[in-house]
């Protein structure tokens, strides 16, 4: 074994027996206060917003929003009315079927 890996296991093995030591020492108390210290894991929980406007803004003019209405387009037989399949290349779904 070469010499940097000795060096590094006799370290290694000294911070470890120095860290049972202090582990050995202390109280229930003093290891419980370190376990509620480690980072949670999982999702952060989220933060409720609180209600109402926001002071010093204004009020909204309208707080509803309304969705824009989606034209969809006829079927190009002259006389229906109904609206275009997706794979009616332009026809309902009765007139592309005949087609």
């Amino acid at each position: 074994m070469s010499q940097l890996a000795s060096t590094i296991e006799k370290a290694a093995h000294a911070f470890a027996q120095s860290i049972l030591a202090a582990v050995k020492e202390a109280s229930l108390q003093e290891l419980l206060a370190l376990q509620g210290e480690l980072p949670k894991r999982g999702r952060p929980a989220k933060v409720a917003k609180p209600l109402g406007r926001k002071p010093g803004r204004p009020p909204k003019a309208s707080a509803k929003k309304t969705a824009k209405k989606i034209k969809w387009p006829t079927c190009k037989r002259k006389g229906c009315t109904k609206n275009a399949w997706a794979r009616g290349k332009g026809f309902c779904g009765e007139h592309a079927k005949k087609k």
